[in-house]
């Protein structure tokens, strides 16, 4: 997930699921509707997202996520497990932004923020979050969209 903090820094490439690129490329990209998550998969309260890694690896990777609930201002939060790297991502100021820690290796070795729309991926994993399609691990309970 480190990546994810620097996807605009470093141009990594995702594979967006047709939902989400129909979400970005706009209304005449795709005939399909949309569907109601951007998620590819789903085990218990994991879920599952997916991204192409940079140019020296093929193969599609998933990116693991638990939504953990709402913080105190009522923003969501997210658990990621992105290879060897993990972390949160809470959203603030109406979700328009994400602050992020990483941890590779148990080892803290970034925070920070960036604007949501600044990194497809981020953005369909706190749109799942924020619109009540994740569930929490801990508590079983849908995470509510904001009133």
């Amino acid at each position: 997930m480190y990546a994810l903090l620097c996807a605009a820094a470093f141009g990594i490439a995702l594979l967006l699921p047709p939902h989400v690129a129909f979400a970005y490329l706009g209304e005449g990209a795709l005939s399909s509707s949309m569907p109601d998550h951007y998620y590819v998969g789903k085990k218990g309260n994991t879920y599952e997202y997916a991204k192409i890694p940079g140019d020296d690896v093929d193969a599609e990777h998933l990116v693991l996520v638990e939504y953990m609930g709402r913080n105190q201002h009522n923003e969501p939060v997210v658990r990621y497990q992105d290879g060897t790297s993990s972390g949160t991502l809470t959203c603030f100021d109406k979700c328009q932004f994400v602050r992020g820690a990483t941890r590779v290796g148990g080892r803290l070795v970034q925070t920070g923020r960036i604007r949501i729309t600044n990194d497809p991926l981020i953005n369909a994993i706190m749109h799942d979050a924020r619109m009540g399609r994740l569930v929490s691990q801990s508590t079983g309970k849908r995470g509510l969209p904001p009133q």
